[in-house]
């Protein structure tokens, strides 16, 4: 009972905090895309363009088309909601209202300083920087009513009390390098520390049905918090041509440290608190990105990317009391789960208007943003549109950009919503009543961007604070 209980809840505890499919969370794309408001505002098409301070994030090896040091500051604004409707129970006696899920976060979501210089004659740039990688949020406070079906439905109506909340955010802190081998050859690195820490929240209270014992309320609480440090490495290649450029990413897979710490009460049962201990471990998988960016006219960019996911090798391995490893989002183990790998697509454009001393870009793209994980029962894919817009004011030395994206999304969904079930789907991870989410989240991104033209008096600076002279 206590390996069933550890594993279904993981599987409830990460769809909270996950893309919204079967706990109703707000909406949250786990592609893996860099950031910048200049990227965005190309729908995040950005591999084989990479030419400013957040090159690093997207391809390393742009990193290499720098010739001044860069300082980057990113500030991301999301409202993010969700609407789960439709929802019937599985024997047709029921119907519920609908469940509305939102969040706005704000917050820095990226930092760093980008050096170039030369090494035997060859351009070289190393960067440090710190990304906020996912922003984990979703918060449903309210109450959920429940209406008999016809003549089949229950005696009266009835309802309960939730309260679903997912808060953290999972960051990065990077160390990258490129060196241009040939005058079209670019290749760079980053090594990437992981830091996550997050905690989801799950309660239902509310009234029982006629004939089922005393008056008074049942209850049910699951509360998690999850704790992920690991380490992996990124390669990146860039081609680069006068009218076309072509990227190539690599995110390397890895296993991180991993710690699931949680308590499970309720009025009909025992409390359970269970931990999975320290030696737990969690897998981040693969991920290949293919970028190409045309330039068919003067002040023109078009891009496009591509981007494989190995969501299927997304695990979990050494909880105590499950054998193997399992999947993070399904609880079951490579083979039988219902998570799929994903091809993602972004297109994007850049048109430049030069101003004496200045330029102003405007940008639009779009993209196609499939996620791994399905329901477990229905396997609806999650499918995720996005259409982005953007514009800037660049001089010489500072540039500001500002991009606006909207994402969307339609799927069907179970979940478990009347208490004594929940506490039976503990050990059986079965749900109760099927319905529809429809999600959707503005994303809004600011740049500053201060290139150091200076680099004398910059190299004066730096030998006086570590010379003392």
């Amino acid at each position: 009972m206590r390996s069933r209980f550890l594993a279904a809840s993981l599987v409830a505890a990460v769809w909270a905090a996950g893309p919204g499919v079967a706990r109703g969370q707000a909406v949250l794309s786990l592609n893996r895309s860099g950031s910048g408001a200049r990227a965005a505002g190309m729908a995040n098409a950005f591999v084989a363009v990479s030419d400013d301070g957040t090159a690093a994030s997207w391809n390393p090896a742009g990193l290499a088309q720098l010739r001044k040091p860069e300082l980057s500051a990113v500030y991301t604004i999301s409202d993010r909601a969700s609407r789960l409707d439709g929802l019937r129970s599985l024997d047709g006696r029921w119907a519920y209202s609908p469940r509305d899920v939102a969040d706005t976060t704000a917050s820095m979501d990226f930092a760093s300083l980008a050096v170039p210089f030369s090494v035997a004659g060859r351009p070289v740039t190393v960067q440090g920087g710190w990304r906020r990688l996912y922003q984990l949020s979703g918060t449903f406070e309210g109450s959920v009513f429940r209406r008999p079906l016809g003549a089949s439905g229950g005696s009266a109506e009835s309802f309960t009390f939730r309260q679903d909340r997912t808060r953290g955010d999972v960051d990065l802190l990077s160390l990258a390098g490129a060196v241009r081998l040939t005058r079209r050859t670019l290749l760079g690195g980053s090594v990437d520390l992981w830091r996550g820490d997050w905690s989801d929240l799950r309660a239902v209270a509310g009234d029982r049905e006629p004939g089922d014992g005393p008056e008074v309320s049942d209850f049910v609480a699951l509360s998690t918090a999850h704790r992920v440090r690991g380490d992996n490495f990124s390669a990146g290649l860039l081609l680069a041509y006068p009218s076309w450029n072509a990227g190539l990413v690599y995110h390397s897979p890895f296993w991180a440290s991993y710690r699931l710490q949680q308590e499970f009460r309720s009025s009909l049962g025992p409390t359970e608190a269970l931990d999975s201990g320290p030696d737990a471990r969690f897998r981040f998988p693969r991920s290949i990105a293919l970028g190409v960016a045309w330039r068919p006219a003067r002040r023109w960019t078009v891009a496009l990317d591509a981007t494989h996911d190995e969501w299927s090798d997304f695990l979990i391995d050494r909880i105590p009391g499950i054998e193997g490893p399992i999947n993070f989002f399904d609880g079951e183990p490579p083979g039988f789960s219902s998570t799929r790998d994903t091809l993602s697509f972004n297109a994007g454009a850049e048109h430049l208007f030069q101003r004496e001393g200045s330029v102003i870009p405007v940008r639009f793209g779009i993209a196609w943003e499939p996620q791994g994980p399905m329901d477990r029962i229905l396997r609806d894919p999650v499918d995720y549109v996005m259409v982005a817009g953007g514009a800037g004011f660049n001089t010489n030395s500072f540039k500001f950009d500002a991009a606006v994206q909207y994402r969307w999304g339609r799927y069907q969904v179970t979940d478990t919503l009347e208490i004594p079930n929940i506490v039976a789907a503990v050990g059986t991870g079965a749900p109760d009543a099927e319905g529809h989410n429809r999600g959707r989240e503005w994303r809004v991104k600011v740049s500053v961007i201060y290139r150091i033209t200076d680099t004398d008096k910059l190299g004066a600076i730096l030998r006086k604070v570590f010379v003392g002279s």
